[in-house]
């Protein structure tokens, strides 16, 4: 079984994005979280220096953000990009760290050394966050989805910084890592996203 997931998924059409494999997998615990904690939930994939989001499950009782599927963004300045970054090759960290990055906000992480310890924190705590790196008051935490030792797409909540205060991180976070945990079990269990070909 090959549970690669590159460039060609996230080159993908946006209408094609539903009918991905890993979509499927991911959808019915994307919902119970969001259920759970009426955030939104994303699932997103790793595509070089970028996160490409291929799914989204927002709450009906609260005002959210637009869509952001399809949407790729700088994976150093987000929760799915830290932790996809954290438990992936330490090679390709190092060819990212070797670009020049442009802070999107004053907290976006731009220094080298500091993105390497907040790696390794990430690494110890199992998850991600990011605080007003990608947008001005947006938080996101993120946990793994590892098949086979390695991250294959990473499960995230988001929210505005005035509904999700720093106390509620740690709790959230539980969540988020049982999501993710839920999502690689269900790709076990089931079919592999391509085929070794792919």
């Amino acid at each position: 079984q090959c549970y690669r997931i590159g460039a060609r998924l996230v080159s993908l059409a946006a209408g094609a994005v539903p009918h991905l494999p890993v979509v499927s997998h991911a959808r019915p615990e994307l919902e119970r979280l969001t259920a759970r904690s009426s955030e939104t939930s994303n699932l997103a994939v790793l595509d070089r220096f970028h996160v490409v989001y291929v799914d989204q499950v927002t709450p009906t009782n609260n005002v959210v953000m637009a869509s952001w599927i399809g949407r790729r963004t700088p994976a150093h300045a987000s929760s799915s990009g830290k932790v996809l970054l954290a438990f992936g090759p330490p090679e390709h960290v190092e060819r990212l760290l070797a670009r020049p990055h442009e802070p999107l906000t004053a907290r976006t992480i731009t220094d080298p050394d500091r993105f390497r310890t907040v790696l390794a924190e990430v690494r110890r705590a199992g998850y991600a966050r990011s605080v007003g790196e990608l947008e001005d008051g947006l938080v996101t935490i993120a946990a793994p989805v590892v098949i086979d030792g390695r991250p294959i797409a990473a499960v995230s909540l988001s929210g505005p910084t005035t509904r999700i205060a720093a106390s509620d991180h740690a709790y959230l976070a539980r969540m988020v890592i049982e999501a993710a945990a839920n999502v690689a079990h269900r790709m076990r269990a089931r079919a592999p996203l391509f085929p070794a070909s792919v």
